[in-house]
């Protein structure tokens, strides 16, 4: 059956959300980095207990954890978690929509719409983070020498699309792009999906099926690498190589398990799987994802950190099923203040560490910035590292971005309606 293009009304709140929690936790995150100090930011290894809500309680190796740290501390990577499921569901639903319009999927238009979108400010991030930006004072940060030491490798991974294999052999991120990773994930997931899609006659059986292996071998190279061919600890304060550490990192990179989750929520959004989906837009479902996240941050052992992404991913598919299309649902965020700061949630994602670094370096020049943990020293780096990003984000858009953005006309059949992903 033929099906029109859709249009998911909050869908861009969400995207908007997701991006926010991110810039959150890279404000802390770079307050400590660059020497301001930060409670609300700590690592997870060396001071959490057993999980979040006893080391509140116990205080940590370290002195007292704020009640908000392991939210803040896990904002960024639950706003990443959240993007993947919502890129899966959405990738999905358009490939679906595509295949049931034309009986195929163009790979060659797909492909293009996903680099002009995705390519021009991802490239132009990695050109100014290797040759730009740490030749500036405003925008460097600690050890960076030590970080760019392996610029000729880390820079051919993050041109061939795969930053995140830099991240997982070299331990640590590129200054200001390190958070790029994610971007090649999506790139990497896209490269494959829509074959998947196209050629499966069974749709919904593949992505479970695709589901389950991916999430059965990484359990098989975890025991692998940790009951098999163990390692001595590793201390990442030193920055050594580690193979087995390399190659678990780099694995533990691959959320498209979470993103094939998605995906299987787009199936039977698509195919109006009634009952199915009154069961997950059902109030007392919806509210329940809405309070697991928290439940999930507090209170998963510290032990299985390593598969927070999955027990976080139903809730998350639960919520953008709801706000994708159920008219009752609890929350409703669509606003055309939302929908902007959507529109433009790719640029915040994208520019805010270096608008963030800027901002600190910028105001420790100034008298009254100290190395203690003054709220109104937060509340200065919010106001401007928000700010700055917004208005960053909202240039790139307008004056960068929209002109690739154009050029997908000429890459599809139709008006491209559907939010699709980032």
């Amino acid at each position: 059956m033929t099906k029109g293009i859709t249009y998911f009304n909050g869908i861009n709140s969400l995207r908007f959300f997701a991006a926010f929690l991110v810039l959150i936790t890279h404000v802390e995150y770079c307050m400590r980095m660059l020497g301001l100090g930060s409670n609300l930011w700590i690592l997870t290894d060396r001071y959490y207990g057993f999980n979040g809500f006893t080391s509140i309680v116990d205080g940590g190796p370290a002195g007292r954890i704020h009640w908000l740290s392991p939210l803040v501390t896990f904002g960024g990577y639950i706003g990443v978690v959240f993007f993947f499921v919502l890129s899966g569901f959405l990738i999905t639903y358009l490939l679906l929509e595509e295949k049931s319009r034309t009986e195929g999927i163009h790979l060659r238009n797909f492909y293009m719409r996903r680099i002009l979108r995705i390519w021009p400010i991802y490239l132009l991030m990695v050109v100014l983070g290797f040759f730009v930006f740490p030749t500036f004072s405003l925008t460097s940060i600690p050890l960076q020498d030590e970080y760019l030491k392996n610029e000729g490798l880390n820079l051919l991974s993050y041109i061939l699309m795969v930053p995140n294999l830099s991240f997982a052999v070299f331990m640590e991120g590129v200054p200001n792009i390190g958070h790029l990773w994610s971007i090649g994930v999506e790139e990497q997931f896209y490269l494959f999906w829509p074959l998947l899609i196209l050629f499966s006659k069974k749709v919904l059986r593949n992505l479970f099926g695709f589901c389950v292996i991916l999430v059965v071998l990484k359990i098989g190279l975890w025991a692998f690498f940790n009951f098999v061919l163990p390692e001595p600890d590793f201390n990442p304060d030193l920055m050594e190589f580690s193979l087995s550490k390399s190659i678990s990192r780099f694995v533990s990179t691959i959320k498209f398990e979470i993103m094939g989750l998605g995906g299987i929520m787009a199936y039977w959004v698509f195919h109006k799987k009634e009952n199915l989906l009154r069961l997950l837009k059902s109030n007392l479902i919806e509210l329940a994802a809405y309070l697991a996240i928290p439940a999930i941050i507090y209170f998963t052992p510290r032990a299985l950190y390593q598969s927070i992404h999955l027990l976080l991913a139903l809730p998350f598919a639960i919520i953008i099923v709801n706000v994708a299309t159920n008219t009752s649902a609890l929350i409703r965020p669509a606003n055309r203040v939302f929908d902007w700061l959507g529109t433009i949630s790719y640029g915040i994602y994208v520019y805010h560490i270096v608008c963030i670094v800027f901002t600190i370096n910028g105001l420790k020049s100034v008298a009254f910035f100290g190395i203690t943990d003054h709220l109104s020293q937060r509340i200065f780096i919010y106001l401007i590292s928000i700010s700055l990003t917004l208005i960053v984000s909202h240039l790139s858009y307008y004056y960068f971005e929209k002109y690739f953005i154009g050029l997908k006309q000429y890459f599809s059949s139709h008006k491209e309606k559907t939010h699709s992903p980032q």
